[in-house]
């Protein structure tokens, strides 16, 4: 009976020897295998560590603080080593020409000798007069299924605005609407309680809200009060002169700015200030609000400049759950291995990988961005740099009950049993990221290669770094125990002093391998031929009466006598006869015994070992090998793989754009409310489509890869001309095409239109020639088209606004009167034309503008530059997803690009764009569309690569399969959650298939690396040596996972949910149907085994060239 069938033994009883010859030649062949596995010639890098391990320790513990010390001097030197950016999600799309149109369209007044048209004289000339959409703040009030239209919750919101109203704070930001600065009141439905109308009815005035339904009936059918009340209505109202219901309504904290001065609107100092002033008391108020919400009355609150500066603050505290995650980590390690000195190094060198990674990510590879997405791989190379070390450092105990001839082979061994699953693990991991850096998406492709070269990075600190790690706790700090801190020996066994008794042997064996359980600790005498017995000692426990044998044992062992005596020259000092140790690995009695009368005793390790590594071997494995789990089993999975497989298929793309917090918080309610609970969606989430004219896509071939502020450079149609009078016509007929749709039309387009059934379409011809015919100007026939001679006599019919000296040879006819449209006459007055027009074109100064006779500040004879057409929709770009979107985008593409090849030339290359909105449909199909990418590639790749690395197909199979159904299972929990396929699942997925290969690759080295020939030796051989380690490794994944659950941010909840849901069931996968597949069907002998197909296809092609030479 070898050491190996006890040893590994599958039952804690008394072992016989076996007398199938059969079996036991098996065995020896086993056992002759693992001896000359483990005295093959170590490994270069392993010899090295054993011989000079502390120089190799300082090292390479040297190089990672060298990457500390490359990383301050670049730090100092001024290199922007850490481009973080915690504001901006850099999620651009480039390959289609939305994102670029949108900018050229921002920035079409970035031109030089550029006019810009003001007026001196506006309507809205004092200070915060109009309105800031970023600042304003909406206020929800919602009774979830009663009415909020009774006397006492009118009141309670009467309060609450009186109360935000009367902050000290709300007077500096408030919006005005005179020259006095004071306040506008809310917009609010008590604006029609309050007398604010009632010089449009006097039922508008009931400040005690005696006749709530017959005031709120009066202001939805008075048509001076109608469209803005609708505002206030949620879906599902019921309203008469008698009675009225509705569950919700809401109001608007209107924050103002100006156009001009320290208040502009677009000014970034405003918005600062402006959010300085809210969180000076406003805030806190709201919050209170919030916080004392019932069940009957519920308030939330949105603000964009609020929920930026929340959500920056929010994430930053979310961000230290990693510090949580370490620390748990950190705590689990330290259990698994009792050392401070293993557990504490290994955090170290994941931590300092980042710094390493960092060097090369910016140094190297010239990334200049760094965010949120990047923050996230802390979670994730802690769980793979925990695996590793469990995987390493439990092959490397378990080689403390085998026998090597020094400590070079015994490193060697379990080198060379785990480097080679950590390097699939970790080339799969890193596959599924780099499969994210094929994304045109900045986000996406940088936390992608950012977190592939961090996984291989750790990948290579742990082969380098972690060796010379155990090496010398194994050689100076082992016997060192905690708390005492001081190195702690086993003292002397006094009983190996005592005196010979009659008939027992003195002599106390304290050996290596022995055919009897530890269990068995109490013994009946066994009296052998000549009736002598010894006293053995087994890892301390005595173990008295065993019966001599006369066999000779000469072996090696690990540099331990029996995990006590250290040993000097590296061989055999296993074990102890009469108290002393013997150098040469025999053992040896009193000088006057015979050789032939040694003792020797195989003692079993089972005392030693860890506890879940004697649960996996034995026990486990007795229960996934049996029949009736078998049978139980196989159809469990098989139903949980069906249901959610189905869950898989019913997943949706989302529609809305991304929610960043979740769903119970208040901002996110607030968000929904107005999304899906009123009847009239804030117009500012409504669409607006521009046709432009004289403005190029953004040229970008100047801008780095990886800059997030680098818009590109302004480029002009220098071929635009709208002036002949056949381009004006087309553009006449162009802009009628618009107005003269048909409901079927508008509907198909989504063009919104007013309560008149008139189109929204601001397109300047309709009105600028309305506006032209109602003058009267020297009997001139004003309307379109111009051309040069009706251009001259308008203007010598107005010499005293123009000088047309020179002016013969103008050809941009069609800025005169355009300009003059805008002035109103040169009037100065502001028209409802001018606030919609007066951004739809622009003016550029040529050689022959002149200032105005009565206004030299205005010039004239100007050049178009360009021109736009704005069309208003009912798309929501809140809720349009790309399954909508998309076809709506190629529609309107469709439609202009059909316009555009009808048009004379100067007109042809007009385009269509929205702001931000096609260009974000088409980012969330892209998103979706790597998601699926990446999972395919990581499947696709699995296979062969587990082949290649298992060196068997049949186990490639079966771990593919596994990870397949890890892969289905995960994706199938989206749907459950109430997620859809959006901006963070869709990047979680691309994470799915590189995060589900670990712990099968290890179960599928261990049972490849078994040298037994049958598949239940080979099982039990995979558990006792990877089932520890692989479930190690999920647990600390598993618990840093769930420190995310915490997290307020969505993505980083729903990141530590598909992290804990992929390792949960990759686990599961992988020690459950892997395991329960590879002892039912896995490969025994060669079967499936890639060298000998090899061989047997290199012999059939020798002998075919052989028959055809003959």
């Amino acid at each position: 009976m070898t050491s190996d069938s006890v040893v590994r033994g599958s039952s804690p009883v008394k072992v016989t020897p076996s007398q199938d010859s059969d079996k036991e030649g098996i065995e020896d062949e086993t056992e002759a295998l693992e001896r000359a596995r483990r005295e093959k010639k170590p490994f270069f890098y392993c010899r090295l560590v054993a011989k000079y391990p502390v120089k190799c320790f300082v090292i390479t513990l040297s190089c990672h603080i060298a990457m500390v010390i490359i990383s301050g001097i670049l730090f100092a030197s001024g290199f922007n080593l850490f481009p973080t950016n915690f504001e901006k999600l850099p999620m651009e799309l480039y390959d289609i020409p939305y994102r670029v149109r949108d900018y050229a369209w921002r920035d079409r007044n970035s031109y030089s000798d550029i006019f810009k048209r003001t007026l001196s004289q506006q309507v809205i000339s004092y200070e915060r007069g109009l309105f800031s959409v970023f600042s304003s703040i909406d206020l929800i009030y919602d009774t979830d299924v009663g009415n909020i239209f009774t006397k006492a919750n009118l009141q309670r919101i009467q309060r609450i605005e009186n109360e935000l109203a009367s902050s000290a704070s709300y007077s500096s930001v408030c919006m005005t609407h005179n020259d006095s600065l004071s306040c506008k009141p809310f917009k609010s439905v008590l604006r029609y309680f309050d007398g604010t109308y009632k010089q449009v009815s006097a039922i508008l005035d009931d400040p005690n809200f005696n006749n709530i339904a017959a005031v709120l009936y009066e202001a939805f059918t008075n048509n001076a009060t109608t469209e803005d009340f609708q505002f206030f209505l949620p879906k599902g109202y019921s309203l008469s002169a008698t009675h009225v219901h509705g569950t919700l309504t809401r109001s608007i904290l209107r924050v103002g700015c100006s156009t001009s001065g320290s208040t502009k609107c677009l000014s970034d100092t405003w918005k600062k200030q402006a959010l300085t002033y809210l969180k000076d008391g406003i805030q806190t108020k709201l919050k209170d609000y919030v916080d004392e919400s019932t069940d009957d009355f519920n308030f939330y609150f949105f603000c964009t400049n609020l929920w930026l500066s929340d959500t920056l603050k929010q994430a930053i505290l979310d961000m230290l759950c990693a510090v949580g995650s370490m620390l748990f980590i950190f705590c689990f390690m330290l259990f698994h291995t009792r050392s401070f000195w293993i557990a504490g190094f290994a955090i170290l060198s994941i931590l300092l990988s980042f710094l390493g990674t960092n060097i090369i990510y910016t140094g190297i590879i010239d990334f200049q961005y760094f965010g949120f997405f990047h923050i996230l791989s802390i979670f994730i190379i802690l769980g793979i740099g925990a695996d590793d070390l469990f995987v390493f450092y439990d092959n490397w105990r378990l080689t403390a009950f085998s026998t090597y001839p020094s400590l070079a082979h015994r490193l060697s061994d379990a080198y060379s049993k785990s480097v080679l699953s950590m390097f699939i693990t970790s080339l799969t991991t890193a596959v599924a990221f780099l499969s994210s850096t094929i994304s045109p998406l900045l986000a996406t492709r940088s936390f992608g290669a950012f977190s592939a070269i961090l996984v291989i990075y750790n990948y290579l600190s742990v082969i380098v770094f972690f060796p010379t790690v155990i090496t010398v706790y194994h050689l100076k700090f082992e016997q060192w125990t905690c708390p005492c801190c001081r190195k702690c020996k086993e003292k002397e066994d006094e009983s190996s002093s005592e005196k010979t008794k009659t008939g027992v042997s003195n002599e106390v064996f304290v050996i290596t391998e022995l055919e009897l359980t530890v269990e068995d600790k109490k013994l009946p005498p066994v009296c052998n031929t000549n009736g002598s017995v010894v006293n053995v000692t087994v890892n301390g426990n005595p173990i008295p009466n065993i019966e001599k044998k006369s066999s000779l044992t000469s072996s090696y062992t690990n540099g331990l006598a029996n995990g006590k005596t250290p040993v000097l020259n590296g061989h055999a000092n296993g074990f102890v006869a009469n108290g002393k140790p013997q150098a040469n690995g025999t053992i040896t009695t009193s000088e006057n015994k015979k050789t032939k009368d040694s003792l020797v005793v195989k003692a079993l390790h089972k005392k030693r070992q860890k506890k879940l590594t004697v649960f996996f071997r034995d026990y486990y494995l007795r229960f996934i090998t049996n029949k009736i789990t078998r049978c139980i089993a196989i159809p469990v999975f098989a139903v949980v793989v069906s249901f959610l497989a189905y869950s898989a298929s019913t997943l949706e793309p989302d529609n809305e754009e991304l929610q960043v917090y979740k769903k119970s918080h208040f901002y996110t309610k607030a968000q929904n409310k107005e999304l899906y609970s009123f009847v009239e969606n804030v117009d500012d989430n409504l669409v607006k489509i521009y046709i432009v004219w004289g403005i190029s896509e953004k040229d970008r071939s100047d801008c780095h890869f990886s800059s997030i502020d680098c818009r590109g450079t302004q480029v002009y149609d220098s071929s635009f001309d709208p002036n002949p009078p056949g381009n004006q016509e087309k553009l006449k007929e162009f802009c009628d095409s618009f107005y003269n749709m048909s409901s079927s039309d508008l509907s198909q387009y989504r063009i919104k239109t007013d309560t008149s059934g008139i189109p929204e379409v601001a397109c300047f011809t309709r009105d600028l020639e309305t506006y032209l015919k109602s003058l009267s100007v020297g009997g001139l026939d004003l309307s379109l088209p111009w051309d040069s001679a009706k251009t001259l006599a308008f203007m010598n019919a107005q010499t005293n606004f123009y000088n047309t000296t020179g002016y013969s040879s103008y050809t941009d006819f069609l800025s005169i009167p355009m300009q003059y449209w805008m002035y109103d006459g040169y009037s100065m007055n502001y028209t409802t034309d001018y606030g919609l027009y007066n951004d739809l074109f622009g003016e550029e100064k040529t050689t022959f503008s002149q200032p105005l006779i009565t206004n030299s500040q205005i010039h004239y004879g100007n050049k178009m530059k360009y021109l736009a057409v704005q069309v208003n929709t009912t798309i929501n770009r809140r809720i349009t997803g790309y399954s909508t979107g998309i076809p709506l985008i190629e529609k309107w593409e469709q439609l202009i690009n059909n316009k555009m090849a009808a048009m004379p030339d100067g007109l042809k290359k007009g385009f269509q764009l929205t702001r931000q909105t096609w260009h974000w449909i088409y980012v969330l199909k892209t998103l979706a569309d790597n998601a699926l990418l990446g999972i395919l590639i990581g499947v696709c790749l699995a296979f062969p690569i587990l082949s290649l690395s298992t060196m068997n197909v049949v186990i490639g199979f079966l771990a593919t399969f596994s990870i397949c159904c890890t892969t289905v299972c995960v994706i199938g929990v989206i749907p459950l959650a109430g997620w859809k396929l959006g901006l963070l699942t869709s990047l979680n997925m691309c994470l799915v298939v590189g995060l589900a290969v670990d712990f099968v690759v290890h179960l599928a080295e261990g049972y490849t690396l078994s040298l037994h020939k049958d598949r239940y030796h080979r099982t039990r051989d995979m558990l006792e040596e990877m089932g520890s380690s692989v479930f190690s490794g999920a647990c600390t994944t598993l618990g840093a996972a769930l420190f995310m659950f915490a997290a307020e941010i969505q993505f980083f909840m729903q990141f530590g949910v598909f992290m804990f849901c992929t390792i949960g069931f990759s686990l599961i996968f992988s020690l459950g149907l892997f395991t329960l597949l590879v002892g039912l069907i896995g490969p025994q002998n060669n079967t499936g085994n890639l060298k000998v197909l090899f061989q047997k296809c290199r012999l059939r092609c020798q002998r075919n060239n052989s028959k055809n030479e003959s």
